[in-house]
């Protein structure tokens, strides 16, 4: 009990420090992703070690989340998908609706648009049912982002315009400062400049304010990109350099080779050919370092139609194939037909200004097949986009209808509650039963428990009082000796005395052993693992068994092997559940050889041969080893009895179901043994068995 007191606070102090972790982490998960993703992996720890399910549930949320903002897709889907499972079994709808955004997330990089649209939905439907109205706001700007890369900018704008307003009545600024930034890129897709410069530059105000730095380096991005296409030269380098310096600064290495290339654009259009050269290349590294081929062909192919342009003063048509042949093997290899196209129609310049007019001809015939290609591929993605719309938006009146026929089916649903409150009422009337079943099997397990035990403590027991006997005879004799003055005689009795008493501690201590190491087996009845030595455990059920059937049946006797594994590792298990385990499966082996035993001297009996030389046809043998294979512990019970039938084999492990006769058992043993060992400790419990001739039961451990 004061083990259990001090346990306490301490537990609460690491609920405590979870919570505080996971809350510092959620705050912090947009602004620095980098320290969210350590407060969020430290949480999840700390939860994992106490069994704290809320904890982890929001750790393990965040940490997905941060996954995401790192691109690594699959790992943070599984994060997310363990999360899903706890806020379910919460019922925290507003973590649902979450967890739904995130799927929607990984989705979209997936080019799954259709499935992100479906995830989006659900969190916007999950987030209203539970008046979550930042969840809502960040759920319609998700979807707008989904329908901007589905090429639908009514949509976009649509839904970007519906969470604008949520999330300023709220005073969310994250939220409000998404939209705005995604407003101004459907604006800029659409030829908008000026509508689209307004709304970056709001976001970006909204975004530094709240330290968002991921963000801020966006909008400067996004603002250059605007002033490039506008012919601004100076106001596209400014903002690009800004976004650099940001980048640098968060370690975002995706986005500082984006920037450094957008900054070489910016070089190249302003014929400043040193600067772009530099920035180009320091792209290309950065590029080069994070896998990135696609980013590395685009490079490649600017960097060849720069050698080739007259204009540059280092034009060098030499150097233009160069890199316009490693554009073209880094974009076949990946099969980047947008850029593969735009290569060939390069090279098919530069092989002309170098007067190669065949090569020439024909890399421009390639550019021409793959621009139709790719055109067409554009005009039935676009169909195929819209069709996705339109399925979305049918599975949206879909889901309104069945909504409002759930409204209908309210008075049914009250009518199946009540049904179901009567059946579960019945269910745990059947479970009382069930455990008074289960109670009585572990009871008689305990019974044949008790007589073994009590076999071992009997053996030095009848030691100690015979010698307690002989010492209280060899006191009168002393005391005899000495008043007859016979010193010697005396002296020998004392020595035998004391070697009696030697005998008789030695034995009590053996009684002693016997009950500590029992005491040791049942001391934790909490289910908790502990690392144990199998061998010791099966070969001390084994005896225990054999004394609990002997002590029922004194006339039994039965052959027990042992074959165990000297190097067999400590096992992670729970001691007195795998004992019960054991007991069963060898109380089982001795009925089955038992019977087999009787069988045997009443068929010889019938046809004359007596009992001594029947028992001499069949010796009843019982073999429990233990093996270490692999990554696996493997224990064996085997019996010679007569074997299972082939047509019950599936039914063993059946609760209630059993063979013997009414009365001598509940049908529960190998039931309960079969959840210990598979459902409490992952292994497997499984029977070989040849009718007639033999059983065996093989236990297998992961370690």
């Amino acid at each position: 009990m004061m083990r259990k007191k001090k346990a306490e606070p301490k537990r609460q102090t690491l609920i405590t420090t979870i919570d505080g972790l996971n809350e510092k982490a959620w705050k912090l998960r947009v602004a620095d992703s980098t320290q969210a993703f350590e407060l969020s992996s430290e949480a999840l720890r700390l939860s994992e070690k106490i069994q704290y399910q809320k904890g982890k549930a929001e750790g393990l949320r965040t940490f997905g989340f941060c996954h995401i903002r790192i691109a690594q897709y699959q790992e943070a889907l599984s994060l997310l998908n363990q999360a899903y499972q706890l806020f379910v079994s919460f019922k925290d709808i507003r973590n649902q609706a979450v967890i739904h955004e995130y799927y929607g997330i990984i989705y979209r990089s997936f080019g799954n648009y259709a499935a992100s649209l479906e995830e989006l939905y659900k969190a916007l439907t999950l987030s209203r049912e539970a008046n979550f109205q930042e969840e809502e706001t960040l759920s319609l700007y998700h979807l707008s982002i989904t329908y901007k890369y589905l090429g639908d900018l009514n949509n976009a704008l649509e839904h970007a315009l519906q969470g604008l307003p949520i999330a300023r009545a709220i005073q969310e600024i994250m939220p409000e400062s998404y939209h705005l930034n995604c407003i101004g890129g459907v604006y800029a897709e659409m030829g908008r400049f000026e509508e689209a410069l307004d709304y970056y530059q709001q976001s970006l105000v909204l975004r530094q304010t709240i330290g968002d730095l991921w963000g801020v380096a966006g909008c400067y991005d996004n603002l250059g990109n605007i002033y490039l296409q506008q012919g601004k030269y100076q106001e596209a380098l400014d903002h690009c350099l800004q976004s650099l310096a940001i980048t640098e600064k968060t370690g975002d290495q995706k986005g500082r080779g984006n920037t450094l290339f957008n900054t070489g654009r910016i070089y190249a259009e302003w014929q400043d050919y040193a600067n772009a050269l530099h920035y180009l290349q320091r792209s290309l590294q950065i590029r080069e370092a994070v896998g990135d081929k696609k980013g590395r062909a685009e490079i490649y192919c600017f960097l060849g139609a720069l050698y080739e342009g007259s204009a540059f003063a280092q034009a060098n048509l030499q150097q233009s194939l160069e890199c316009l042949q490693q554009a073209l093997t880094l974009a076949e290899e990946i099969q980047a037909k947008d850029i593969l196209y735009k290569i060939h129609h390069n090279l098919s310049k530069t092989y002309k200004h170098a007067g190669d007019l065949a090569l020439a001809l024909l890399h421009y015939e390639k550019y021409a097949e793959l621009e139709k290609e790719v055109n067409n591929e554009t005009v039935q993605q676009r169909i195929l986009n819209m069709q996705i719309t339109h399925q979305v938006a049918q599975s949206q009146k879909e889901s309104e209808i069945f909504r409002l026929k759930n409204v209908e089916l309210a008075q049914l649903v009250e009518e199946v509650n009540q049904q179901k409150a009567q059946i579960e009422q019945a269910l745990e009337h059947l479970k009382a039963t069930q455990a008074q079943l289960i109670q009585s099997e572990k009871l008689a397990s305990l019974g044949e428990l008790t007589a073994g035990i009590a076999h071992e403590i009997q053996n030095p027991l009848n030691f100690v009082n015979n010698f307690s006997e002989l010492n209280t005879e060899l006191i009168d004799e002393l005391t005899e000796e000495l008043e007859q003055g016979n010193k010697d005689d005396a002296i020998t009795i004392a020595k035998n005395i004391k070697g009696n008493e030697q005998k008789i501690a030695h034995h009590g201590q053996r009684a002693s052993s016997i009950v500590k190491g029992m005491l040791e087996h049942s001391r934790t009845n909490t289910g908790v693992k502990e690392p144990t030595d199998l061998n010791a455990l099966a070969d001390e059920y084994l005896r225990l068994a054999y004394h609990g059937l002997r002590a029922k049946d004194n006339s039994f006797n039965a052959t027990m092997e042992t074959h165990f594994d000297p190097d067999l590792p400590l096992v992670s298990v729970i001691p007195q559940d795998i004992g019960r385990v054991l007991l069963n499966l060898i109380n089982n082996a001795f009925y089955a050889v038992a019977e087999r035993s009787r069988s045997t001297v009443q068929q010889r009996a019938s046809v004359g041969v007596t009992s001594s030389h029947a028992d001499t046809m069949y010796q009843p043998t019982i073999t429990v080893s233990t093996q270490k294979i692999d990554r696996q512990i493997l224990i064996k019970v085997k019996d010679n009895g007569n074997g299972i039938p082939e047509a019950i084999k599936d039914k063993i492990f059946q609760p209630f179901f059993t063979t013997k006769p009414t009365g001598q058992g509940t049908g529960l043993g190998l039931s309960l043994s079969y959840d210990i060992v598979v459902k409490g400790h992952g292994g497997t419990l499984e029977v070989e068995s040849a009718q007639s001739q033999s059983t065996e039961f093989l236990i297998k451990f992961p370690i």
